[in-house]
């Protein structure tokens, strides 16, 4: 009975420690891929523009802010009212939109084509980059249909 009772002892002890390693594993993996998606963001960005859009998108009744100097990056809450302050400031400028490409949006302005990228960031907010036809002619970067 005595050693029934130690074998049971040892494996509860056994598992807990075995869920205490996993557990570890996992934060570190967590820690990992969000140390990498942050320098992902510094390399791609600048570090203080959306750092600072992040403070002011979540302690403002605000739902887009732009976050380049030259209007071509905006960050926008990730709830239905962000995605339609997006919308409704490219319409309010002009932009007239084609169709979709992928996950990016065409839109046409002044007579040139306009892609809009729309990438999620920590699950809280959306990034939306615009390119113009002379941003894919000069990275000689190509679109293929």
């Amino acid at each position: 009975m005595l050693d029934l009772c130690l074998s049971k002892i040892a494996g509860v002890v056994i598992m807990k420690k075995t869920l205490k390693i996993a557990g570890t594993l996992i934060l570190a993996i967590v820690t990992v891929v969000s140390i990498i998606k942050l320098i992902q963001l510094v390399r791609k960005y600048s570090l203080c523009s959306i750092l600072k859009g992040f403070m002011i998108l979540s302690s403002d009744d605000v739902d887009l802010i732009e976050v380049s100097e030259n209007g071509t990056k905006f960050l926008a809450k990730k709830t239905q009212e962000g995605v339609e302050a997006f919308d409704e400031y490219l319409n309010e400028i002009g932009y007239q939109f084609i169709g979709q490409f992928g996950s990016s949006n065409l839109y046409e302005f002044d007579g040139m084509e306009i892609v809009i990228k729309r990438t999620g960031l920590f699950g809280k907010y959306y990034l939306y980059e615009i390119f113009n036809e002379r941003y894919f002619e000069e990275t000689d970067a190509y679109i293929v249909a």
